[in-house]
This record gives structure tokens, C-alpha cells and sequence, in this order.
């Protein structure tokens, strides 16, 4: 069985294990509530903070639409995949890191 951070693909049953199992954030792990996703230049800036600090380190995980408590994944608060795209999120991210990140792998995970 392949570790959470091997796989190539996720589903969510992955995530769904996450929250059963009150697995706790990480150096290479992080949730991020639905509302951490925003149109406003605050919130754009917050992202692509969160994926410069991964990308200065070993890397990691960062799932949004997973609330945390205490440090660990409590639930799901999902994410309008129509208002924010796996597009919209590269867009984002690549607008504001200087030096490209080649190895970001943008997963949408849908709820059906």
C-alpha cells in the first residue's frame, strides 16, 4: 500500500480517511478551510504564500476544503470547483511565485 504522499492520484475516500483518523498537519501536511480560496489580493497573496513555504522546503501537501482542529482534519467545507478551477489556482500560483514551481500537482477532488 502506498503512502498518503506517494500516491500520483486521490480520491475521496484519501481525504475522507484523513478526517476519520484525526491525522494531524505537518511540515509536509496542510489543510486549508474552503474560505482560505478568495478572488480578493489578500487571499491570492495567502495561497501562493502557503505554496512558496512548501516549495522552499522538502515540499508537501496542502488540501483546501478540509477544516482543521486542534491541527488535525476535522471536515470537509467544499469548494465550488465552477468558481474555482484547477485553472484559476495555477493562474494564482504561477502570477505570483517568481521562479516557476515545476513539480505542483493540482488535484481536484470532486464530492460525486
Amino acid at each position: 500500500m502506498k503512502s498518503f504522499y506517494d500516491k500520483e492520484d486521490y480520491k475521496i475516500s484519501d481525504i475522507q480517511s484523513l478526517i476519520d483518523n484525526e491525522v494531524e498537519e505537518s511540515i509536509y501536511l496542510d489543510f486549508k478551510a474552503s474560505d482560505a480560496l478568495g478572488k480578493t489580493d489578500g487571499k491570492k497573496k495567502e495561497i501562493s504564500k502557503d505554496v512558496a513555504s512548501f516549495a522552499n522546503s522538502d515540499g508537501g501537501i496542502i488540501i483546501y476544503g478540509i477544516k482543521e482542529e486542534n491541527h488535525k482534519a476535522n471536515s470537509f467545507t467544499y469548494i465550488d470547483g465552477n468558481e474555482f478551477t484547477k485553472e484559476w489556482l495555477e493562474r494564482v500560483i504561477n502570477s505570483s511565485i517568481q521562479r516557476r514551481i515545476d513539480e505542483i500537482k493540482i488535484i481536484p477532488i470532486r464530492q460525486n
